[in-house]
């Protein structure tokens, strides 16, 4: 299988972005991609209006790839979401309770924007469903669920990374790699699973304010996940 890390630079994602000053802010230190979650009525920390999604999307516009988060399994809902914040990924955070037909048609449906679903590693049985969504998404995000509340993802916990070692051997399509990751954990990361890209919130979000980013930690993961060699496992 491709080894997806060894074919260039890592893809370094940054999500939480909730204002334009810090889209303004991230967009300047040159990521790859920059998440947004608007808010679909669901209840998260990290989510803004249909108003503040556009603003801060025209703030990253032209910068970077805009990836919309989508919480919701009703497909209505998830086209609505790419409707209004118009991105260039729509991201899937509870794919793995979509059957994989139903996430081919949509992202048939979608194109050209692409698909990132998130696969959440509580265990080895995440390969399966990474298999399986490996077949009909662009992306995989492999995150961590909460040890106690089982909440995936924006939990500043890392996963069993040999697990998602075992993933980015075996699948074909790119896997960004989330999960507790800030600066100082990001090159350790990469050199143990070799993924296509890393994902950062919790730990590049300021202590004071987790809604706001913590733009030196931003810049200091930018700059260690593009310093390390994304070299193969192979």
């Amino acid at each position: 299988m491709v080894a997806w890390a060894k074919l260039g630079a890592v893809i370094v994602q940054i999500y939480g972005v909730t204002t334009v000053a810090d889209a303004a802010g991230v967009a300047a230190l040159s990521p790859d991609h920059v998440g947004v979650v608007l808010d679909e009525g669901i209840d998260t920390w990290d989510s803004v209006d249909v108003l503040s999604a556009r603003q801060i999307v025209s703030e990253l516009r032209g910068a970077v790839s805009v990836v919309a988060l989508s919480l919701s399994t009703d497909l209505a809902r998830i086209r609505q979401t790419v409707e209004e914040v118009e991105p260039q990924i729509v991201h899937l955070a509870r794919a793995e309770s979509l059957d994989p037909g139903r996430v081919a048609s949509l992202r048939e449906l979608l194109a050209p924007v692409q698909l990132m679903t998130t696969i959440p590693v509580r265990g080895p049985n995440a390969f399966t469903t990474a298999t399986e969504m490996a077949s009909c998404s662009d992306y995989l995000l492999l995150d961590t669920a909460h040890p106690t509340t089982g909440v995936v993802g924006a939990t500043g916990h890392i996963h069993d990374w040999s697990v998602s070692s075992t993933i980015v051997e075996s699948v074909d399509v790119p896997v960004v790699l989330a999960g507790g990751l800030g600066p100082d954990n990001v090159a350790e990361a990469i050199a143990r699973v070799h993924p296509a890209g890393v994902d950062s919130e919790t730990r590049t979000s300021r202590h004071d304010d987790r809604r706001r980013k913590d733009l030196d930690a931003v810049r200091r993961f930018i700059e260690t996940a593009r310093a390390t060699a994304p070299t193969s496992a192979a």
